[in-house]
């Protein structure tokens, strides 16, 4: 049996933490981690006392937390509080060593049920959340994946010009993958103006498309309850606000502008 580090809700052994560290996390890295998953939302003097590491290293451990994706931020009256990210986002860590850590991808899945387990059970919250850098903006996007059903739907007010880019060919070429593969549905309105642009390099199974000549908010994706504004600069950034009467409000929106637009 491997040493216990007890929580108050969760039970993590010194195996999972070991896992999590193959993983390319540092001894520091898994405890403020493991530490966020137990407080759910908090500053960072209760992370300190709850990860049991030096008071200097907190910040520093936080920000690399955030560049993996496996972190994000909520500023509430001007304080940062922090929270762990969807454990999904681990899988995606994982998969790009795969062929090095077959057997510990299994248990990192366990440990994937068991957290998503304890998620479920929250209540609703209202809130913004902020997700920096690409694999923060993943990690803002697989939420869209795991928020989704089958066959169920989200809606889109697109990107513009910057779609043109490679490097956004290429990272929606892959989120798309995974969207068909889940079979899940979309619809988006687009500028006229990018109608080339969108043609030629963004159009999969499983989505509608229309074309306006409106000026609309850019980069607008509307789906459960969530409302996220990407904005793809030197460092991509997407803005997530949760509440129902926001999504509805966006959805309407959406709905109108849909019935003018043309394909």
């Amino acid at each position: 049996m491997g040493v216990i580090v007890k929580f108050k809700k969760l039970n993590f052994s010194k195996y999972w933490m070991e896992i999590l560290e193959q993983l390319g996390l540092s001894n520091n890295e898994v405890k403020v981690y493991l530490a966020l998953l137990e407080l759910e939302q908090s500053t960072a003097t209760p992370i300190v006392k709850k990860a049991c590491i030096p008071n200097s290293k907190i910040y520093p451990v936080l920000e690399k937390l955030i560049k993996k994706g496996l972190v994000s931020y909520v500023i509430k009256n001007n304080v940062k509080y922090f929270q762990a990210s969807s454990p999904e986002n681990l899988m995606e860590i994982l998969t790009s060593k795969e062929k090095e850590i077959i057997n510990q991808k299994k248990e990192v899945s366990k440990l994937i049920q068991e957290i998503e387990l304890k998620k479920k059970s929250s209540k609703d919250k209202q809130e913004a959340t902020v997700y920096e850098s690409l694999s923060g903006v993943k990690t803002a996007f697989n939420d869209i994946l795991t928020s989704l059903k089958t066959n169920e739907e989200y809606y889109v007010f697109t990107l513009g010009e910057e779609l043109e880019k490679d490097e956004l060919k290429r990272f929606f070429g892959k989120y798309h993958k995974e969207r068909i593969k889940k079979k899940i549905n979309v619809k988006l309105i687009a500028n006229k103006e990018i109608k080339s642009i969108f043609s030629k390099h963004h159009l999969y199974r499983n989505m509608k498309v229309k074309y306006t000549n409106l000026k609309l908010p850019a980069g607008i994706f509307i789906y459960k309850n969530k409302v996220m504004t990407v904005v793809w600069k030197d460092n991509p950034t997407a803005f997530v606000i949760t509440s129902k009467n926001n999504y509805e409000k966006y959805k309407e929106f959406f709905e109108e502008v849909w019935r003018i637009a043309k394909k």
